[in-house]
């Protein structure tokens, strides 16, 4: 019988608008992506791989503070004269793309990014960019690609297509000297370790990309007291996010012995918070046996989204959501969930009917994902942790 198989890419092979040395890389990044895949940790709790990774996150988080200054302060001027360079382009239009956390970290900058630009931003995720949505990128058009590696196949697939087509490109990446960096016009870096799931990674990106809109904002002319207010939040966040990690850290502790095991957990969000949420549901499927979803806080209220008993945590920094989380919190009381609130203190109606909520200090919904994050990152990391040591009881 003859088995027939896919290619590897609709972007390789004779009808390709690539060249031959870009299907090739192309070609073997989907290699290389099958084998890592093989090679990721079991849902098993008494994994070695898995307990491993996870040790490793935790220690990533509490440090977070000195990536996101290291990244930011410490590539400040090359941030600001790609700032300078972009400004002076002219772009009409700019894609943001990714996969995973990286598109989320899309998600959390966009309104900033629109604001200081004055042109549309769209949070793209990379399969869709180099196979359907892009149709209209040109010349007048940047596309940010983020990947931490550098290497990330459908990543580089649309960043390929849309150069190909005359976009230019900035790279976002931890990993010097990667394909990413090589095939873009800009290449900006984030300083971050990667031993455990991906936390450091996507916080320093989201302080990275804010930096870069408000140089940009500032080379576009922009000024004004809320600009001034964003620069100030931003220069103090790593000691914002130091004092949020030692403040959250019990707490999130204590509920994550009790959630730990839980078969759901659902997160939603609006605007920036969408990017919390999705980190949320990320880091709960990459540390725990569990499941979790993200879903989009409007979405929540067409559909039965929560089952009895599921948690439900409602990323509602200040802003226009805020009406929404409240109306959220009490329907999922009446299909009787579970939920959790990630508010600031003026937030009373929503942290009101909610069973726990945590408490932010007060930051800009522009900048708002660097610290309510922080929580969701915790409580997996935590949820995991008793979960192994369940399983090693129950040996």
């Amino acid at each position: 019988m003859t088995v027939s198989t896919a290619p590897v890419s609709p972007l390789v092979g004779e009808s390709s608008p690539l060249n031959a040395s870009d299907q090739a890389l192309i070609a073997r990044l989907n290699e290389e992506e099958s084998a890592h895949i093989a090679g990721l940790p079991s849902d098993d709790p008494n994994d070695p791989r898995r307990q491993r990774r996870v040790g490793f996150t935790l220690p990533e988080i509490l440090d977070q503070p000195a990536c996101i200054e290291n990244t930011v302060k410490g590539h400040r001027e090359t941030i600001r004269t790609t700032a300078q360079s972009i400004a002076k382009a002219d772009f009409t239009r700019i894609v943001m793309t990714g996969c995973g956390d990286s598109l989320a970290v899309h998600e959390a900058v966009r309104s900033l990014m629109e604001m200081m630009t004055g042109v549309p931003c769209e949070p793209v995720q990379a399969l869709e960019l180099a196979y359907y949505q892009n149709r209209f990128i040109d010349a007048q058009t940047l596309v940010i690609g983020l990947s931490s590696s550098g290497w990330t196949p459908r990543t580089l697939e649309g960043m390929l297509l849309a150069k190909q087509q005359g976009a230019s490109l900035l790279a976002l990446t931890n990993t010097a000297g990667s394909a990413i960096t090589d095939i873009s016009d800009y290449t900006l870096m984030i300083e971050a370790q990667r031993k455990g799931w991906p936390t450091q990674s996507s916080t320093a990106a989201i302080a990275l990309l804010a930096q870069l809109a408000l140089d940009i904002g500032e080379a576009n002319g922009l000024t004004g007291d809320r600009i001034t207010r964003w620069q100030q939040e931003l220069d103090a966040m790593p000691a914002t996010v130091s004092k949020v990690l030692e403040a959250i850290g019990p707490d999130v502790e204590a509920l994550a012995q009790e959630l730990s095991g839980a078969p759901m957990v659902l997160f939603t969000g609006a605007g920036p918070s969408n990017a919390a949420a999705r980190f949320g549901a990320a880091k709960i499927k990459e540390c725990t046996s569990g499941h979790a979803l993200s879903i989009p806080l409007e979405e929540f209220h067409h559909y039965t989204s929560i089952k009895p008993g599921e948690p439900l945590f409602i990323v509602a920094p200040p802003g226009p959501l805020q009406s929404r989380a409240l109306d959220t919190a009490r329907r999922a009381k009446v299909w009787h969930g579970r939920p959790f609130g990630i508010v600031d203190a003026s937030n009373t109606l929503v942290a009101g009917e909610c069973e726990k909520s945590f408490v932010m200090p007060p930051v800009s919904e522009e900048l708002s994902s660097l610290i309510y994050s922080l929580p969701v990152q915790v409580l997996a990391v935590h949820m995991a942790l008793r979960e192994f040591e369940t399983a090693s009881a129950n040996d």
